[in-house]
């Protein structure tokens, strides 16, 4: 007797789609990082291909793209990881440059806020609100955000937190 369940599924070993999608995905992340966007980009598809529903893969798409200056099929692959995980923060993180780069300074900092929800401690984030901030007009809020910058930098020793210096200053002679 059949009760209609198609078990092909069941004869794949457990996690093979997922272990594959993460190799793929491992891959597009190397090749990005070594400047090879068109092994990037072939990596990642790869591994949507294996795991459509796992937004992170979806978001590194959009980043990628947006890298190449593809600036809608980049926005496309942002919001489909959103559709997937409302809070991934990759994509929320690259629709807030995106919205920060045609300055929609309202949009940007809904974007970059709710990156900083997924990922606080992110100073990236941290630097962009400053600056949607500035550009709104509250300078106050721009100096507690790039104090804030400053500060994740330090944690970790990056060199940009100097850079961050410039701007506290100009935002304390705003206030």
């Amino acid at each position: 007797m059949s009760i209609g369940l198609d078990l092909t599924a069941l004869k794949r070993p457990f996690g093979v789609a997922r272990y594959q999608a993460d190799e793929h995905y491992r891959a597009a992340l190397h090749a990005f990082g070594e400047q090879d966007i068109k092994t990037a980009m072939q990596e990642i598809e790869a591994s949507i291909a294996l795991l459509p529903s796992h937004a992170e893969y979806h978001a590194a798409q959009g980043l990628f793209l947006l890298e190449s200056k593809d600036l809608d099929p980049a926005k496309e692959a942002f919001w489909r990881a959103l559709e997937l995980q409302p809070y991934e923060m990759l994509a929320n993180y690259g629709l807030g440059v995106i919205a920060y780069r045609d300055k929609n300074w309202k949009r940007a900092a809904d974007y970059f806020t709710n990156a900083l929800a997924a990922q606080p401690e992110r100073a990236e984030t941290h630097y962009f609100l400053a600056m949607v901030h500035h550009r709104l007009g509250d300078n106050l809020a721009a100096l507690d955000w790039m104090k804030s910058v400053e500060a994740l930098f330090a944690k970790t020793e990056d060199r940009r937190g100097s850079h961050c210096q410039s701007w506290i200053r100009e935002f304390k002679r705003l206030v």
